[in-house]
């Protein structure tokens, strides 16, 4: 192999990109030409990367001979690095011990960004000149190491690096222009100095002085949103809500920037945010699939009792839903007081627009919700302005938001056609069953001959094997990954685990299909306003009944079964050959059924031994089946045995049972034993049993209501207790049957003696899921008195 000189390879490349440079020149200098100018610049670029390939070839030969190599290293390393070949670059530069390709190698990293290896290598005492100082102080920035940072930007004097530095300290610390509201913002100010009072609001943790949100839809179809936020701190509850705020925003179309931030202290004093309090973090780390669901976080310093925070933020988003609609909902009462709240929507003139209202009887504080329309260099400009919206005050099994808070739903949807059209477009081609799915139908269907067996198998395996990722739905994009991607990485999202069940489905011979669904803390679908306000995402399969809902993100939800926020609900169900609104199941009362059997016999000394099995269905058996698989062993017997004090005080746990628990076609069986000291009540000679009937009156403990009472689902609760008794006791008194019947639930308990045996069956029944809060003083009543008569107990008497 001929011997090349390293100094002809630098020399080649020098007049490489001076010859670049001078044909740039003519062309610009020459502006718009032919054909044939603008196919110069392509040449020439094309002789570039020839002439950078070719020295790279060169660099290699030379290497390969051994001689010189930290010099011919360093220089193949700087050649990578001009290219913005950074990985290259690193490979060839950790190869020698040269202190410039060191700090090259350092600044590698970080542009590559490896930032943790970046400061590693940027610790080297030899490098310290304002050139590492400044990519140190870069580093640590992107680290989170902001009080590094500020201290290697401190140190940088020269001409080159201490302007860039300065810029860098400016942003991190904002101590460049500290001053008063006054002087910053009069408009502020004035906001700030006509504030109520905190005792004005005695509910209120903070105050919402300020909300001015502007969305403008542009002709090119994308989006850009202006919010602008002024909140003061009134408590600790204040502190604790409004000192971080996070921007949830899609990386795929949108982008976050922050105008600015900062904190007003209460003497008028301004704390600006720089970029030590600011986050911009993925919101689903550990699964890359989602990557693009993010968070913009904003940590305000320096938050105190009276303080104001304040920033202004906007969204861009470069293409709408599906490329030209949009939804959005507009909801007007918060967990805080709002004092002013303006909303201003903007869209091209030739853009229908379609307003739907909701919840207006809870418009209690004249909220004007109709807006006011102008017409401005071809847009419709929307505006709504609202004065003192009062807070939200919870209550106990309150409805959901969705329900209660007066707003209003905006869509230029103009059909559900559309939007199933869409919809389809994206998923219809991810329901693909590759070699791999189609091996494992088969396994899991091998030697099922029922198809209920085959069903249960695969819907099993999408629940329990694929780990769900709560990404709300259009989080991370409307769009679903292919089924054969979610079962490589045994994850995925709502609608990724929909499409893999829907395949696998398909695979095995059945007709499936996704379903877009509102849950219980979503707007409901409403047939006559098309709109895309979904949140959620099952799947359905077709039988000889109908369509029965599947919902593999419930792992511990059994085939047949659906979560209560799924049940009665509005869905749109998306077929290969079209669309279908249609209401998910309200399973009935004896669908969700808890059911307990204890056994106590009492010993000749008072004392007891006792047995408990519990046994649930439906809604109780996800809760009970979530509760028993992630609870440690030992905080499982902790809460055994705090459970059996209320029967006996000091009661002693021993062993436990858990059956059915990894299968999903049986309901989970818990059962137990304890033994106890005190389970009667001696007065006299007498002896009383605990009250054995029992109603939780916590449900009606308000003298008033707001809202109506929502229990979410129906259900039953059974209650059959075995007290076996000594010879030398007698039953004194035993109360009387309950039997009662109401609008709102049914209600029975039993007691009878069979020999030694004292028999209590407890039965409550609920009819209705919903008790209005005009109804609320009835059923108040109705349910005290009916916990009056439950506390009557079992009387024995001890024979001599």
């Amino acid at each position: 192999m001929p011997i090349i000189n390293i100094n002809k390879v630098n020399n080649r490349l020098f007049n490489m990109r001076k010859n670049i440079f001078c044909f740039a020149l003519m062309f610009f200098l020459t502006g718009c030409g032919s054909q044939g100018d603008f196919n110069q610049p392509k040449d020439n670029a094309r002789q570039s990367q020839i002439y950078y390939e070719r020295a790279v070839k060169e660099y290699k030969g030379l290497i390969a001979q051994g001689k010189d190599l930290d010099r011919l290293y360093f220089s193949l390393g700087q050649l990578y690095y001009s290219h913005g070949d950074f990985a290259a670059a690193i490979e060839a530069l950790k190869k020698t011990p040269d202190i410039k390709a060191k700090k090259l190698l350092a600044i590698s990293y970080y542009k590559s960004g490896d930032f943790t290896t970046a400061l590693e290598n940027l610790a080297n005492e030899e490098l310290k000149d304002d050139e590492y100082l400044y990519y140190r102080g870069l580093t640590c920035e992107k680290l989170n190491l902001f009080d590094q940072a500020l201290d290697a930007y401190k140190k940088i004097k020269g001409k080159e690096f201490a302007p860039l530095a300065l810029k860098r300290i400016d942003v991190v610390a904002k101590e460049a222009h500290p001053g008063n509201i006054k002087d910053i913002s009069p408009e502020i100010s004035k906001i700030l100095a006509n504030a109520p009072s905190g005792t004005e609001y005695p509910q209120a943790g903070g105050l919402v002085l300020f909300c001015d949100e502007k969305i403008e839809i542009t002709p090119e179809d994308s989006q850009v949103s202006y919010l602008h936020y002024v909140v003061k701190i009134l408590n600790e509850r204040g502190k604790e809500k409004f000192a971080e705020t996070g921007i949830d925003y899609d990386s795929t179309y949108e982008k976050v920037e922050l105008e600015y931030a900062r904190t007003i202290k209460p003497d008028g004093t301004v704390t600006d945010v720089g970029s030590r309090h600011i986050r911009d973090v993925s919101k689903y780390l550990n699964f890359p699939l989602y990557s693009n669901a993010r968070v913009y976080i904003i940590s305000f310093p320096e938050i105190t009792e009276g303080a104001i925070i304040e920033y202004k933020v906007k969204i861009y988003r470069n293409q709408l839903i599906n490329k030209k609609d949009f939804v959005l909902d507009y909801p007007l009462q918060a967990s805080e007081p709002i004092i002013t709240a303006n909303f201003n929507l903007s869209i091209p003139e030739t853009k229908a627009l379609y307003i739907k209202t909701l919840n207006e009887e809870y418009n209690d504080f004249g909220a004007q919700l109709k807006p006011r329309v102008e017409k401005r260099s071809g847009s419709l400009i929307y505006s709504w302005q609202f004065k003192n919206i009062p807070q939200i005050i919870p209550e106990s099994n309150m409805p959901a938001d969705v329900e209660i808070n007066p707003a209003m739903i905006i869509s230029t949807f103009s059909s559900w056609q559309e939007i199933y059209q869409w919809w389809w477009k994206l998923a219809g081609e991810k329901i693909k069953a590759d070699a791999a799915i189609k091996n494992k139908v088969k396994e899991l269907t091998r030697g099922l001959d029922s198809k209920d067996a085959q069903l249960k198998a695969i819907y099993n395996f999408c629940a329990q094997e694929i780990r769900y990722v709560a990404v709300e739905y259009g989080q991370a994009g409307y769009e679903p990954h292919k089924a054969e991607d979610v079962f490589k990485n045994k994850y995925g999202d709502c609608k990724d685990q929909a499409i893999l069940l829907v395949t696998m489905l398909k695979d095995a011979g059945f007709k499936a299909c996704p379903v877009l669904i509102p849950t219980r803390d979503c707007y409901n679908l409403n047939e006559n306003f098309p709109s895309m306000l979904f949140n959620h995402c099952i799947a359905a399969v077709m039988l000889e009944d109908g369509l029965v809902f599947l919902d593999a993100t419930a792992e511990t939800c059994s085939f047949g079964d659906l979560p209560s926020g799924d049940q009665n609900r509005n869905v749109l169900v998306i077929k290969e050959d079209g669309y279908k609104i249609q209401g998910t199941p309200l399973y009935p009362a004896t669908h969700n059924r808890l059911e307990q059997r204890l056994k106590i016999r009492i010993n000749n000394d008072d004392t007891i031994t006792a047995e408990k099995e519990n046994f649930t269905y439906g809604v109780y058996d996800q809760a009970q089946r979530h509760w028993l698989l992630y609870a440690p062993p030992e905080l499982i017997r902790d809460k055994l045995q705090e459970t059996i004090q209320d029967i006996s005080i000091g009661a002693k746990l021993g062993p436990y049972d858990i059956k059915n628990l990894d299968n999903l076609n049986l309901p989970v069986v818990l059962s137990y034993s304890f033994q106890g000291q005190d389970f009667l009540t001696s007065a006299g000679s007498l002896k009383i049993t605990p009250q054995l009937a029992s109603l939780d009156t916590s449900l009606v403990a308000k003298d008033k209501r707001k809202y109506a009472i929502e229990f979410g689902f129906l259900d039953t609760k059974e209650k059959i207790f075995e007290i076996e008794i000594p010879e030398h006791f007698v039953v004194k008194y035993i109360p009387q049957g309950i039997n009662e019947d109401s609008l709102w639930l049914k209600f029975m308990a039993e007691y009878t003696q069979e020999k030694n045996k004292i028999i209590f069956r407890q039965r409550l029944e609920l009819k209705r899921e919903t008790v209005a809060q005009a109804e609320y003083q009835d059923f108040k009543n109705f349910f005290e008195i009916l916990a009056k008569k439950t506390k009557e107990r079992v009387v024995l008497e001890k024979t001599r």
